[in-house]
């Protein structure tokens, strides 16, 4: 997240780009809260850096749930365009939430990933509530194809996540669903947790 996830991100794109390049990274995803705004920078800076710049968005539904996109082609970026302008014309100004009802007409040229923490898969399995788990990993395989979506894992270093990752992890065994690991980052350098903490 650079810092158009407004109030939440505390870094540049250019503060990230370097920071990924001087780390050995060979890709980065940048998905920002509700929000393309860095896009077209972020396309430029890699490119520029010699990197793979992956353009998605961390989108939130309604129930106020997270759900990371990202646009395998211009087919998804317009979809992902679309959706974000339905969750942004539906809700309070400034707290866009997407009907989870009109993800199947665009799910075209888009990879799907269950989400940080605060996504709704992340909080069913953390409530034990595998039925419902099940339920939802089949309506995203449904609408993205099974080879478009993941089961998503991050460790924060945050309490309960090793057991909410050990639960996603059965669940993607038992549905023949794929797994990634990703990183919920919100700042370049670990001094600037100061600067996210006042956002």
């Amino acid at each position: 997240h650079s810092y158009y996830s407004f109030h939440d991100g505390a870094s540049s794109l250019e503060e990230l780009m370097v920071r990924a390049k001087e780390i050995g990274y060979r890709a980065l995803a940048l998905t920002d809260h509700d929000n393309l705004c860095g896009a077209m920078r972020f396309a430029h800076l890699s490119k520029s850096l010699e990197m793979q710049g992956i353009i998605g968005a961390e989108v939130t539904l309604k129930g106020d749930f997270h759900l990371t996109l990202l646009a395998k082609d211009r087919n998804g970026y317009r979809n992902l365009c679309q959706l974000l302008t339905q969750a942004h014309n539906s809700a309070e100004r400034n707290s866009p939430e997407l009907d989870p009802a009109l993800l199947p007409e665009y799910t075209s040229g888009l990879i799907a990933m269950s989400g940080c923490p605060r996504g709704e898969l992340a909080q069913l399995v953390s409530a034990s509530r595998s039925d419902e788990a099940r339920r939802l990993v089949r309506d995203y395989t449904d609408w993205f194809g099974r080879e478009n979506f993941y089961l998503e894992l991050q460790n924060n270093l945050v309490a309960g996540d090793n057991a909410r990752n050990k639960k996603l992890l059965a669940l993607s065994k038992e549905m023949g669903v794929r797994l990634v690991a990703t990183g919920n980052i919100h700042y370049h350098v670990r001094e600037r947790h100061r600067l996210q903490d006042c956002l």
